[in-house]
């Protein structure tokens, strides 16, 4: 397994060890990474896209744990405020009734053993990082204009430095709160074989029909913010079918359906999948550049067409289908770079975030990328920090992502997984918003078509297009290209002189976690993130 914490890929670990399934081990890790890496994820205010596979039935789900735009949002009294911090930002939180699903269909342990690593680690406390100190003076000013966030991370006035203990003593007690409900479910279940089941269940309703979903409503209205009781009562997360693409004989590429991102992803490599990349390196000018232009073509359509599903409909099948790619393959124009506005391909028609992977001994597998969306903000005195996923949304009346009450927000996360003749190969995912199809697919590139291992895939430096209007407010479309700075100057030259606006060092290039597996699903390489001071892997025996 890997994850971007080292704490919590040890919390993953042991549960393994303890008998656990890859979902209960996921759920570990995301619970610790809730507590360590705050200003990414939260199994309780935020929201989750993943992928499963069951290795008794060889069969792969998507888990959909988004929730809705509050019943009380309306696009005339959020547009003022788009730009703004503040629960006006926050949608339903759907992550925990997700997680609960994977627990209830795929858990082998009881909920309080699951979360015991993160209970521990937020009341004992844990030491900042050098990632959490970015993070945190990006947030300065709205930790000092809070008291729950001044409590937590300033001391004496100023943040708290790297190696300085946090400790987050509600929010331990609040994941209390949700293991205990299991415990008195399940003991009232009284039949073994329904305690689990009927404990999870109990675990859901504390937060969604109880006392967890009225702290966060009290705060909502307190502070302008659009959830509702009835908006928690009424929603429930979703297991769904993957869409995917074959990438070649027994490779499949799987990816979370619409309203995710991930089609943008499956997009760009159906576009690139009928060259011949044999003895080609991810290091070529001509490699980047069709990989560049292939990504803003499947963008574009992203643009135009991906928002939810259940108010407009998404053309899936078309978009992913070889006829179409075909298409698309014959607009790229290897001595020119595209510039945004690009035309979607179809006829129109009406209509910060982490990532981790985990195999187990059974064959199970999971792909998870979980997200926050950037804003430090906490309710009241429960611990939780709360999404602000409304950025992500349209004010355009005309945009299929639109701010609309109940609709679901056109969603970044988006991990991956590929399979190898109906097993895992892959499970892979890249943090970063718009970066997350992007450089997603430069790993699975470097991976499946040039041969380097996982490590060397993550490690590989990264580009990211913005020629397309980006997924936050105020939605800029720059055009330009964003390349790390060990990128080969060489390379950059010859983008250049192909019309690539090029800016060097400066983006968002996220980080990365992958897991490659063997034929026979009993030899691991994994890839943890280099760039992160915290990230680790381990294969448990």
């Amino acid at each position: 397994m890997v994850s971007s914490n080292f704490q919590a890929t040890e919390a993953g670990a042991a549960i393994l060890t303890a008998g656990g399934s890859a979902a209960d081990a996921a759920v570990a890790v995301a619970s610790v990474l809730t507590v360590v890496e705050p200003y990414y994820s939260s199994v309780l205010g935020g929201d989750t896209w993943a992928l499963y596979y069951d290795g008794g039935t060889r069969d792969v789900t998507s888990l959909n744990a988004v929730g809705p735009v509050g019943s009380k949002a309306t696009l005339e009294d959020y547009t003022p405020r788009a730009g703004e911090y503040g629960m006006h930002q926050a949608i339903l939180p759907g992550a925990w009734d997700g997680w609960m699903l994977w627990l209830r269909d795929h858990g082998e342990l009881p909920l309080r053993q699951v979360l015991a690593p993160a209970i521990d680690i937020a009341r004992a406390g844990y030491p900042v990082s050098s990632e959490m100190t970015f993070w945190l003076t990006q947030q300065e000013q709205d930790i000092r204009n809070s008291p729950q966030l001044s409590e937590l991370y300033l001391r004496n006035g100023a943040l708290v430095a790297t190696g300085q203990a946090v400790t987050q003593p509600d929010l331990a007690a609040t994941l209390e709160a949700l293991a205990t409900a299991y415990d008195d479910g399940a003991a009232a279940a009284g039949e073994t074989t329904a305690r689990h089941a009927a404990g999870i269940q109990a675990a859901r309703d504390y937060f969604y029909r109880g006392p967890l979903a009225e702290a966060i409503v009290q705060y909502s209205d307190q502070f302008g913010g659009y959830l509702t009781l009835e908006d928690f009562a009424r929603y429930e997360a979703e297991l769904v079918a993957p869409i995917s693409i074959d990438w070649a004989d027994g490779i499949r590429v799987l990816q979370n359906p619409p309203n995710s991102q991930g089609i943008a992803m499956l997009q760009a490599l159906n576009i690139l999948k009928a060259e011949d990349w044999s003895g080609r390196s991810p290091a070529e000018p001509d490699v980047i550049h069709r990989q560049i232009e292939a990504v803003k073509l499947a963008f574009a359509d992203r643009f135009a067409y991906v928002g939810d599903p259940d108010r407009t409909p998404v053309p899936v099948e078309e978009l992913l289908s070889d006829d179409y790619a075909d298409q698309l393959r014959g607009r790229i124009d290897m001595g020119s770079a595209a510039e945004w506005p690009i035309e979607a391909g179809l006829d129109r028609q009406s209509s910060d975030t982490t990532t981790f992977h985990v195999t187990d001994s059974e064959g199970n597998a999971a792909a998870v990328t979980t997200s926050l969306g950037g804003q430090f903000l906490v309710v009241g005195d429960t611990g939780i920090h709360i999404n602000e996923r409304m950025k992500f949304m349209s004010v355009d009346p005309g945009n299929v992502n639109v701010v609309a009450p109940g609709a679901t927000v056109r969603h970044t996360s988006n991990p991956y997984m590929v399979l190898r003749n109906g097993r895992p190969y892959l499970l892979g995912g890249n943090t970063g918003v718009d970066t997350q199809p992007q450089a997603q697919l430069q790993q699975f590139m470097s991976v499946v078509a040039f041969g380097l291992e996982p490590q060397e895939a993550v490690a590989q430096p990264r580009f990211v297009s913005t020629a397309f209007p980006a997924s936050i407010f105020p939605h800029p479309a720059d055009n330009i290209l964003h390349v790390e700075t060990s990128f080969p100057p060489a390379g950059i030259a010859d983008l250049r002189a192909r019309g690539h606006n090029i800016a060097v060092g400066v983006g968002i290039f996220g980080t990365a976690n992958m897991i490659e597996l063997s034929e026979d699903g009993t030899v691991a390489q994994i890839g943890a993130e280099p760039r992160n001071q915290t990230a680790s892997g381990v294969v448990v025996p």
